[in-house]
């Protein structure tokens, strides 16, 4: 194998292993459908929503970006955005389900 070839496996590789380390780190990648910037909230295709709050990170093509540069159809990862769900005409912030404990 020749040195470029080896580079060029070595950096896809860890292109790959970052994108799949921010996911499982509670980030949430999928396809941007809408963007709300009134109320600062991402939509992804399935229908997840998520609130922009300060340490909010998105990633495209594994490089860091602002929400005002996100584009539908654009496929980001999450970090650390808000889940919320659309009810009554708001923006209303998802609680994480109580993990059932064993006894």
């Amino acid at each position: 194998m020749s040195l470029r070839r080896f580079v060029i496996l070595a950096v896809v590789l860890a292109l790959t292993f970052t994108t799949g380390m921010a996911v499982q780190a509670g980030g949430s990648k999928g396809k941007v459908m809408k963007l709300d910037s009134t109320a600062n909230v991402v939509v992804l295709e399935d229908g997840t929503m998520y609130r922009v709050v300060p340490d909010t990170v998105f990633i495209v093509e594994e490089k860091p970006v602002k929400f005002e540069a996100l584009q539908p159809g654009t496929t980001v990862v999450i970090q650390s955005g808000e889940a919320v769900q659309f009810k009554d005409g708001k923006y209303i912030i998802i609680q994480p389900s109580a993990s059932p404990t064993s006894r």
